[in-house]
């Protein structure tokens, strides 16, 4: 409880630091329009939206623009430094004047404004770019649930907290992947002078990896598991499909191999039917389980990028994670282990939609049933029935399905 408590309390002395010591100066430094700071999750991280975008404006080598990644990771700033990009600890002396000065704000996470980097930033234009199209409930409404559960007298002082940190700030664009997404849950989940939909940045390394030996492909090799690519491809050439397993975390952080999968029966069938499944945990499951690996599984990194070997795989296996939607750019078989639906929408998440008209591919919910549908996708060599239904949602959720996301994104960023 007090380490919880501390959690609380940091964040918010900081943030009232940044006010009192770095507000004011914001007033008096002028803003350089074109210097554009990317944010990303806190911790050892360089994935997600956030790379793709620093990636791309990077690799431009505009020198009337700056991009400069913030990073609270040693490792993940040499590394960058190393391929040829720009990055600077935050927080640090370097980054408080970085951010006193940069004309815009681009980042993917809600906990950008960590260490007073909101008040640092008044004047800044701000881009949020999200980690994931929703098929659940984020920000301000699972905030204003938050609100409703507080106790009525807690309720000015939580509110008055979030004024604080800059969380569920007004943001000058958040992008999304379609229209339709912005109309059925963006316009619902922030608040934003302008919506847009130029697709993901992410979702380019779907079409192929930057061309070999730049600075690019330097950058999207930077905290992906390369052991495992290697593993994949070796197993692809001997004819071995491949299954990316990806679940989504739950508030009591188990996973799906404590309570619904047989390890020893799916190493049993994925064996008989020469199979290679790749595990990735969702980053915020902190623990680490006791998952036997063998040669029919093995474990990618919480944290690491995973987008650049989803081409590599032949069908995807999730249950609730918005990274299907992604997934669906690559027309491949989807199957939706869901064990635990009832619960998980009483007590973890609301949805936007419903469940089972916005998932294309074959509902799982329990382990039989599970084994029994991977078994009929692979004896059909990877093909199922549900190509329309995949369509219809490919058209739902992405108004562009090309590898331009981000040139799109990076030409409005400058217009902004």
């Amino acid at each position: 409880m007090f380490q919880n408590s501390l959690t609380a309390i940091l964040p918010t002395i900081t943030a009232l630091l940044g006010w009192v010591f770095g507000f004011p100066l914001t007033l008096l430094i002028k803003r350089v329009p074109n210097l554009i700071v990317v944010f990303s999750r806190p911790g050892p991280v360089f994935a997600d939206n956030s790379k793709y975008f620093f990636l791309y404006a990077t690799s431009l080598r505009d020198n009337k623009v700056s991009t400069i990644f913030l990073t609270e990771s040693t490792s993940i700033q040499q590394s960058i430094i190393h391929a040829g990009g720009k990055a600077i600890m935050h927080p640090s002396i370097q980054s408080i004047v970085v951010l006193l000065r940069c004309g815009k704000i681009v980042t993917d996470c809600a906990d950008w404004s960590n260490f007073g980097a909101y008040a640092l930033t008044r004047g800044a234009k701000t881009i949020q770019i999200w980690h994931g199209a929703p098929l659940k409930h984020i920000e301000l409404d699972l905030y204003r649930k938050r609100l409703q559960l507080t106790p009525f007298r807690l309720r000015s002082l939580l509110k008055i907290q979030k004024k604080i940190l800059g969380r569920y700030p007004l943001y000058d664009v958040v992008v999304a992947t379609s229209k339709q997404f912005i109309k059925e849950a963006f316009k619902k989940s922030f608040r934003a002078k302008k919506f847009i939909a130029t697709g993901y940045p992410r979702n380019d390394i779907l079409f192929g990896l930057p061309e070999g030996n730049t600075t690019a492909e330097k950058l999207a090799l930077i905290n992906v598991d390369k052991k495992v690519i290697e593993i994949i491809k070796e197993k692809r050439a001997q004819g071995i499909g491949i299954c990316l397993y990806v679940p989504t975390f739950r508030k009591d952080m188990t996973d799906p191999f404590e309570v619904a999968i047989n390890l020893k029966r799916f190493s049993e069938i994925s064996k008989k039917f020469n199979l290679l499944t790749v595990l990735k945990l969702h980053p915020v499951v902190k623990k680490y389980y006791n998952i036997i690996h063998d040669d029919s599984l093995i474990e990618y990194p919480p944290l690491a990028d995973v987008y650049p070997i989803m081409k590599l795989c032949d069908f995807m296996i999730t249950d609730y994670s918005s990274i299907f939607f992604d997934y669906l750019l690559l027309d491949r078989p989807i199957i939706f282990f869901s064990y635990d639906l009832a619960n998980y929408l009483s007590n973890d998440r609301d949805m936007y939609f419903d469940y089972h008209s916005m998932t294309p591919g074959v509902k799982c919910y329990n382990y039989d049933e599970l084994e029994y549908n991977i078994e009929l996708l692979l004896k059909s060599g990877c093909i199922d029935k549900y190509a329309d239904f995949r369509k219809r949602i490919t058209d739902f959720t992405h108004d562009h399905i090309d590898n331009y996301s981000t040139r799109r994104l990076y030409d409005e960023v400058l217009r902004i």
